[in-house]
């Protein structure tokens, strides 16, 4: 009984811990020039410029711009916030002090979840004030918003891995995999327009599913997946960035 508690205890010392290191990034870094030209211009920019002037009705275009701006936004924290923190050194004292690598990890990414559904409200309510957006399936449809929020977030704190304290040399890098996500995941091309090949790699793209379940919440005809198996894909994509980011920050961590 006593050791039960001492866990609780302590699960409930790094839950606090991870909490005020998101709730500090959120305070500080919002606002900032990187996150708002990565987590918020760049989508919006990336999707009018290749929705204008395509044939494609309103209810095409929503899950689109949903899509982007959750992948950008909550990708987007974590790369911009750690090597800011390194220049200052902040990142170097959460390490050493007495919390987990765990929970510095889950503080990033839970800036990075909020800040993802924050700005998935701006086409939520655009869609609903101006072309009657309905949600058919709500569970489908917030699965798909917050699952992908945690997915993007934690794939951000993976690469924000790179022992730097420059912004630009973690976003060239991650760019040079976010670009081509766009177009092997139904965001700019149909999955069903690409080549039998291209159907199976995007079916591995977190993005894909990220779609599918947005597609599904909003009662519109999507690539025939399982919203399960989207569910699935989401959170084993987590799961995945999450064991990998810590990894390779373990490794920073031993070699400073």
């Amino acid at each position: 009984m006593g050791g039960d508690m001492s866990i609780l205890t302590r699960l409930r010392k790094e839950a606090s811990r991870a909490w005020a290191i998101g709730w500090k990034d959120i305070r500080v870094y919002y606002l900032s020039p990187p996150t708002l030209m990565f987590g918020v211009m760049f989508p919006f920019a990336l999707f009018f410029t290749f929705t204008v002037g395509r044939s494609l009705s309103i209810t095409q275009m929503l899950p689109i711009l949903f899509s982007q701006t959750v992948f950008w936004a909550a990708s987007t924290v974590g790369p911009v916030v750690i090597p800011l923190e390194r220049r200052t050194k902040t990142f170097d004292r959460y390490l050493s002090a007495p919390m987990s690598l765990l929970s510095v990890i889950l503080g990033k990414s839970l800036a990075g979840v909020v800040f993802g559904l924050l700005v998935s409200v701006i086409p939520f309510f655009v869609g609903w004030l101006f072309f009657s957006l309905q949600v058919v399936d709500i569970l489908l449809f917030t699965l798909g918003i917050l699952l992908s929020c945690v997915a993007f977030a934690a794939m951000g704190i993976m690469f924000a891995s790179i022992p730097t304290e420059s912004v630009g040399n973690i976003m060239m890098p991650m760019n040079f995999i976010r670009i081509p996500l766009l177009f092997v995941s139904g965001i700019f091309i149909p999955i069903e327009s690409l080549p039998w090949i291209g159907q199976m790699v995007s079916l591995f793209s977190p993005l894909t599913h990220t779609l599918i379940l947005i597609r599904q919440g909003l009662g519109i005809a999507a690539y025939p997946v399982a919203p399960v198996i989207s569910v699935a894909a989401l959170l084993l994509s987590s799961l995945l960035f999450f064991f990998v980011s810590r990894q390779f920050h373990e490794i920073n961590k031993r070699r400073e």
